[in-house]
């Protein structure tokens, strides 16, 4: 089987900075990793019932195929959309199945991605 690595995400996280803002709140700052290459799956019947089950949700999967890339971030951004970070799994080899849920269009998700 030809494993192809064609679609684009990003990892994410944020962090209270040492700014605040007019309320003096903590402003929180992204931290985005480079772009990084993926297979997208799909989530199967059996996995999805499963999740539910256990009160989740997954809605995407993804394959890195280096489980290095991958640094425990909450988030995985792909096409202008975050998502957060169900679960991890590494395959046989280097590869990291990323399986999340909860689809966002947001602003600070957008990267410039002609394809949105």
């Amino acid at each position: 089987m030809n494993v192809v690595y064609d679609e684009i995400i990003y990892f994410s996280d944020f962090e209270s900075g040492s700014e605040r803002d007019t309320y003096r709140d903590p402003v929180e700052k992204e931290i985005r990793t480079p772009e990084i290459f993926a297979e997208k799956k799909s989530i199967s019947q059996t996995e999805f019932y499963q999740a539910q089950t256990a009160g989740s949700k997954p809605e995407l999967k993804f394959v890195i195929p280096d489980y290095l890339e991958y640094s425990g971030q909450q988030y995985l951004i792909h096409a202008g959309i975050r998502y957060k970070i169900l679960r991890t799994y590494r395959t046989d080899g280097n590869e990291l199945e990323i399986t999340c849920y909860g689809g966002v269009r947001d602003v600070s998700a957008a990267v410039g991605d002609e394809n949105q």
